[in-house]
């Protein structure tokens, strides 16, 4: 397998992991790679990343290739040597994980002569050493620590331990051991976590959108200490990639779980780094359904090719305009032959089984988020709030507000 590494140029293969690595380079602002060539990775990371062999040993290649050979498989560690870099590595199979370089603090004016100074470094360094270190992206720990965790179960793997294992690398010795910072929580903790997440990804791929959601309560009830949920902006990045690996597992062809996942990307961003959890919640629960109903509607295989396509062009733009003329067009039928194979496929019109998907995703909504009933309507694609309450009581018998009064979580 060629590496995949988010700085270079990404292999023209059809491999999950390729979106996954892009995913978290793009969240922790960092290189990510995976190899299953360890030795030539680590040879061009000293020449990409290696201040100087002589300051800065513990980057060197060789360093970094006899601590990946002694290190246990499928623990997670964190290497910081004393410059104040760090780069977090874990071997599974064949293959090597490699996140960073980056570093834990800015680099405040005083730091860098500090640094020097303690290392005996010449003071012709001090510039050079500044550009190199800001350089790089200022990561939290336990960021990466989650990250590469994710990583390692969209690979089939796991993260054996649970919890970082932090090595700081002095006078340019890396030994596994070194400083390891205690379990964050018991095995049995840790197996439990592991299980719902594969409950989850399992539900995904089956297309149940109920056991997911189920899963997932299950896991934001895990002890904090090991608990990536309660890092909002973080943990629905991770369920996103989750979701997209377990939706593809499940047969979703990849260019609706692009659509669906870049949709929900740029949403992530327009919630930002929210404490409210409810708005999470509603945001997390939407998107798992998304994907589950887009897995479920793709394994309709009563349905002739021409209306799945339809099906899932329609969930996929659901709240923009949608015709029948349209879509006939984009599928290269004619409206009468496209109109009359959907009617029996499906016993009903096209304009019919929108209105119906429609309000299913209102509904979703209503019960799960606090937004009004009219931002609401214009989300799912009515610009008249009152013609929205017609066709949602059409579909549920009742109105939107009795409805989020019924079921609101």
């Amino acid at each position: 397998m060629p590496s995949l590494d988010r700085s270079g140029t990404m292999p023209a293969v059809d491999d999950p992991l390729v979106a996954v690595v892009e995913a978290l380079a793009g969240v922790l602002s960092c290189p990510v790679t995976i190899t299953d060539d360890p030795g030539t990775t680590l040879a061009v990371f000293q020449e990409m990343h290696c201040f100087d062999v002589g300051i800065q040993p513990a980057f060197t290649a060789r360093s970094l290739r006899e601590f990946v050979h002694s290190m246990p498989p499928q623990v997670i560690h964190e290497v910081e040597e004393p410059l104040g870099m760090a780069v977090t590595l874990a071997r599974w199979d064949d293959r090597l994980l490699l996140i960073g370089p980056y570093t834990h603090a800015p680099m405040y004016p005083g730091v860098a002569e500090e640094v020097l100074s303690r290392l005996s470094v010449p003071t012709a360094f001090l510039s050079p050493y500044k550009l190199y270190r800001t350089r790089y992206a200022i990561v939290d720990a336990e960021y990466v620590h989650r990250s590469a965790a994710a990583l390692l179960r969209a690979a089939g793997s796991e993260d054996s331990l649970g919890t970082l294992q932090h090595i700081k690398a002095e006078g340019g010795t890396i030994a596994p051991g070194q400083g390891e910072a205690p379990q964050s929580a018991s095995f049995t903790v840790i197996e439990d976590r592991y299980r719902h997440e594969q409950d989850f990804m399992d539900a995904v791929a089956d297309g149940s959108a109920d056991d997911a959601l189920e899963a997932l309560q299950r896991l934001s009830g895990m002890p904090r200490t090991i608990g990536y949920l309660s890092t909002p902006f973080l943990g629905a990045t991770i369920l996103r990639i989750m979701a997209r690996v377990a939706a593809q597992q499940g047969g979703l062809p990849p260019a609706t779980i692009d659509a669906i996942s870049q949709e929900y990307a740029q949403r992530l961003h327009r919630v930002g780094h929210t404490s409210d959890p409810r708005r999470m919640l509603g945001f997390t629960s939407q998107m798992v359904s998304d994907f589950c109903t887009a897995v479920r509607r793709h394994r309709q295989h009563d349905y002739p090719m021409l209306v799945r396509r339809v099906t899932d062009q329609i969930d996929l733009h659901l709240s923009q305009d949608i015709s029948t003329p349209a879509l006939a067009e984009e599928m290269g039928v004619s409206a009468s032959t496209l109109a009359r194979q959907f009617k029996e496929a499906t016993s009903t019109t096209i304009a019919g089984y929108v209105a119906r998907r429609r309000a299913e995703r209102a509904a979703r909504l209503l019960s799960t988020t606090s937004q009004s009933v009219r931002d609401i309507a214009l989300y799912v694609g009515y610009d008249d709030a009152n013609y929205f309450v017609k066709v949602f009581r059409a579909q549920y018998g009742t109105t939107p507000t009795a409805y989020r009064d019924l079921h609101a979580r």
